[in-house]
């Protein structure tokens, strides 16, 4: 029979929308193996609740079936970027180079252009470092890269020992350091907005052209303190003649996949740069999620390529590289 598209409602508990999600992983296993990452509808659900994104659900399955052959999701932002998406889609391993992948893709690029959108921004990952099938499938279907992420991961627990020895110990009268577990305190919520609006033109995205994010204290308060499934650590350094937070690092642990932490983002405002404040909030970080979250096994994060201070950093900390992501566009 032949294969259709159909949009469904992500639903915690669903069977369907496990069904879906089963997809992802199955693809992410094909290309990760034991390394490949989890999610959960619950989780799937909740951040885009919490980022007040728009998403439309989509699967292929025969007419008559319930066997889901491939998956995907659109998603739009509502307050900034507006006619730029993002796109997550996969295909069954048991059910690729069938012409599937392209049909759900011209699915999801109309729904995108109905929707107001005339760009998509995505990604693709392999622990390749000159890619896999997904980025011939990219390039086929017009898209272009911009960018490439290299993948660090470090093993828990890192011994204490070595984290002292990297430690640079800021000058206590210039910087502190200070740490919030699962919530940030409310007299941060000023200041780590302003760190995210520069965390949104400040970190590299190739050649494509980002508005600056508009974030607020209420922004910040309900990604970060709206109870959620996702567990969270951040670390900041304050500026003690100022008393204003001019660097940052954030942690998470997912609750489809408990053994991973990962790293997303760190900034130091420019202003504030060269006094290794960088390394101190994420040592500072690390330190708090093994005493918090002993049961992670790993921390993982993604530097554009060009981001060789960050790399380095990385690298002083014990992270390798396992693997590479692709960030890839098109206009529609």
């Amino acid at each position: 029979m032949r294969p259709r598209v159909k949009e469904i409602e992500l639903a915690v508990g669903d069977r369907r929308s496990e069904a879906w999600l089963q997809v992802h992983h199955a693809a992410n296993r094909a290309v990760w193996g034991d390394a490949a990452q989890r999610t959960s509808i619950e989780e799937i659900v909740d951040v885009a609740d919490r980022r007040h994104e728009v998403r439309r659900t989509f699967l292929v399955s025969e007419a008559g079936s319930d066997v889901v052959l491939a998956a995907a999701q659109t998603i739009r932002r509502t307050r900034e970027n507006l006619g730029t998406a993002g796109l997550w889609l996969s295909v069954h391993p048991e059910h690729q180079r069938r012409g599937i992948g392209s049909l759900l893709l011209g699915h999801c690029e109309q729904t995108l252009r109905d929707d107001g959108c005339d760009r998509i921004h995505d990604h693709s990952g392999s622990p390749a470092e000159h890619g896999d099938a997904a980025t011939g499938f990219a390039l086929a279907n017009g898209y272009r890269q911009t960018l490439v992420d290299l993948r660090q991961d470090v093993a828990l627990p890192v011994d204490e020992a070595t984290l002292d020895a990297f430690d640079p110990r800021p000058d206590p009268t210039a910087y502190v350091i200070e740490t919030s577990v699962d919530g940030l305190p409310e007299d941060w919520l000023e200041d780590r907005a302003v760190l995210a609006r520069r965390m949104s033109t400040d970190a590299p995205s190739g050649e494509i052209d980002l508005d600056e994010e508009d974030w607020d204290a209420e922004r910040v308060r309900q990604l970060w303190n709206t109870p959620s499934p996702v567990w969270g650590v951040e670390s900041v350094a304050r500026h003690v003649p100022t008393g204003r937070l001019v660097a940052f690092t954030d942690i998470v642990v997912r609750p489809g996949q408990p053994d991973l932490a990962v790293q997303s983002d760190t900034l130091v405002l420019r202003e504030h740069r060269g006094r290794a404040l960088g390394l101190a909030v994420k040592l500072a970080n690390l330190r708090a999620l093994q005493r918090e979250r002993p049961d992670a096994t790993t921390v993982r994060t993604w530097n554009a390529d060009t981001n060789t201070h960050m790399i380095a950093i990385n690298e002083r900390m014990g992270f390798a590289v396992t693997g590479w992501t692709r960030e890839w566009a098109k206009h529609l």
